[in-house]
Order: structure tokens, then C-alpha cells, then sequence
């Protein structure tokens, strides 16, 4: 009984969204641990699936990534990516799902069981490449985008502009277009994609051993009414790393953290989020591992 009744305000929740089930509304949420516990911005280092534009390699080796986490009732969520360095630039390919399974199908009419069981999934999968010009780094990114609820299901594709630029060794500014694009007919209604515009921006200051970055952003979705706000701070010790967060805009308020490391070849991120529209907590776990 408490599943329904979870799964109950989730559908609501995304309906207030202007969402269909899982719907297109998986590719706003954060994809990785450290988007989640310091804020979705476009200049976050370390690949930022808010800007193709983002530093994704410090090193020209290339990289694996994954991420997997809880996002509200019973959503989880997953990413995949590859990336490397190529002579001109940075490219790869990546992999997002996120999926709510066990739902039920029933009527007015109370039974002991449903007439069926489903979930609720969205997938995306594409490529990307940046590549520094001048004093700017440009990113573009192309992904084929499929969702379904039931036997219903909508596919389509979206394209990511985005670019970010340094001033000085302090100051990164960073700005994005996402998710222009079209999807099919869902159970002959249109389905529409979440268009973000982004911008942010990140002061950074560093001494021997320890550093410090604050993170501003503003974003403009059509899927949600007014702007959306987060501010967030990364502190960093030699290898460790720890994160704050808050998110602001006309319905939800959210407060986030998480911490990070770096052990030789391979990297941890963990990020958690609690919301004002008291869904649940949610989480995710990052793992990066430098190739030879």
C-alpha cells in the first residue's frame, strides 16, 4: 500500500511537470554525483552533462565513467561514458537511463491484484566533441532519446550547444543550450523536450595544499515555470574533495552535499540531494578510471 501511495505522488509530481510517466523530464535531472551534490552548472570540470563544452580530461589518456543513483520514489538512474583526446579536441560517446519499475495497472474497481505490472523508462545515447578555439572551448553533443510507459513509447533526438571560457586562472563562465530537437507521437499526443538554456559561472582560489570553488547558475527550462537557481561550493584537501549545494525556484527548494577522492588511476564521487517537495532523498555514486 505505501508503494501505491509513493508511486501515487510521483506521478503527480510529474504530471505538475508537464511530464508523461518517466517522459523526456529524465534528461533535467542530474546524471552524476558530483552534478547532484554541488548543482547542475556548465562549468563544472570533470564533464558536466549540462555543457558539451566541459573540461571532461586533464590528461590526454582516455576515460571511463559511470554513475548509478536513486532519483525521488523508486526512480533510478544510470550514465555511461567514454571520452579521449584526439588532436583537436576532446570526444567520445555516452549512455543515460533512468527507469521506474513496478508499477500496476488497475481499475476503479478494487482487486487483489492488477490487471497488469510495467515500468516507466527514458534512455538517450549519443556523442560528443570540444575543442578549444581561440580562448573559448566549444561543445557539441547528438543523442538519440526513447522513452515508454506501458506499451506506449516515443522516440526522437536532441542536439547540445555549449560553450565555456577562462579569464585569468580564477574566473570560468560557461553557458549551454540543451535538448533542441523533436520526439514522436505519444499515444497520439506531442512529446516535448525539456529546451534548458544555462549559464553559470566559477570563482576559484587555491593554496599549497588546499583550494576552494563557488558555483553560480541560472537556468531557463519550458517544462518548469520561472528560473532556476543553485549556488554551491567545492572545498578540496590534496585528493579529497567536498561539496555543498542548494537549488532554488518557484515550487521546490533543495539542499544538497557530497564528498570525493582520487585513488591513483581511479576517482569516487558520492552526492546526495533532499527537496522540498519531500519525494524522497535522492543519491548517486560516481566511479572514473584513467586508461593507459
Amino acid at each position: 500500500m505505501n508503494r501505491i501511495f509513493h508511486l501515487l505522488t510521483v506521478f503527480i509530481f510529474i504530471l505538475n511537470t508537464s511530464v508523461f510517466g518517466i517522459g523526456t523530464q529524465f534528461l533535467s535531472i542530474p546524471s552524476t554525483a558530483l552534478e547532484l551534490a554541488v548543482g547542475i552548472n556548465p562549468v563544472l570540470d570533470g564533464g558536466s552533462f549540462s555543457n558539451p563544452a566541459s573540461l571532461i580530461l586533464d590528461k590526454p589518456n582516455p576515460d571511463l565513467f559511470f554513475s548509478h543513483g536513486s532519483w525521488l520514489a523508486g526512480v533510478t538512474g544510470s550514465t555511461i561514458r567514454f571520452s579521449r583526446g584526439f588532436t583537436y579536441g576532446t570526444g567520445g560517446f555516452q549512455i543515460r537511463y533512468a527507469g521506474l519499475n513496478d508499477l500496476e495497472f488497475r481499475t476503479s474497481t478494487p482487486t487483489d491484484n492488477p490487471l497488469a505490472e510495467f515500468g516507466a523508462y527514458g534512455v538517450s545515447f549519443g556523442g560528443f566533441y570540444n575543442r578549444i578555439l581561440g580562448n573559448t572551448r566549444y561543445g557539441l553533443a547528438l543523442q538519440a532519446v526513447s522513452f515508454q510507459i506501458y506499451n506506449e513509447s516515443s522516440k526522437g533526438y536532441a542536439v547540445d550547444f555549449g560553450l565555456a571560457r577562462t579569464f585569468g586562472k580564477n574566473f570560468t563562465f560557461g553557458a549551454s543550450l540543451l535538448n533542441m530537437g523533436s520526439m514522436s507521437l505519444l499515444s497520439n499526443k506531442s512529446s516535448r523536450l525539456p529546451l534548458r538554456v544555462l549559464g553559470g559561472v566559477c570563482y576559484r582560489f587555491f593554496q599549497k595544499d588546499w583550494g576552494n570553488k563557488i558555483f553560480l547558475s541560472a537556468e531557463n527550462s519550458s517544462l518548469v515555470s520561472g528560473m532556476i537557481f543553485r549556488i554551491g561550493n567545492e572545498f578540496s584537501w590534496k585528493q579529497l574533495v567536498i561539496q555543498t549545494g542548494s537549488q532554488f525556484s518557484q515550487e521546490v527548494t533543495t539542499v544538497s552535499g557530497g564528498f570525493g577522492f582520487r585513488l591513483g588511476i581511479y576517482r569516487f564521487q558520492y552526492g546526495v540531494q533532499v527537496g522540498s517537495q519531500n519525494l524522497g532523498i535522492s543519491q548517486m555514486l560516481d566511479i572514473s578510471v584513467t586508461l593507459p
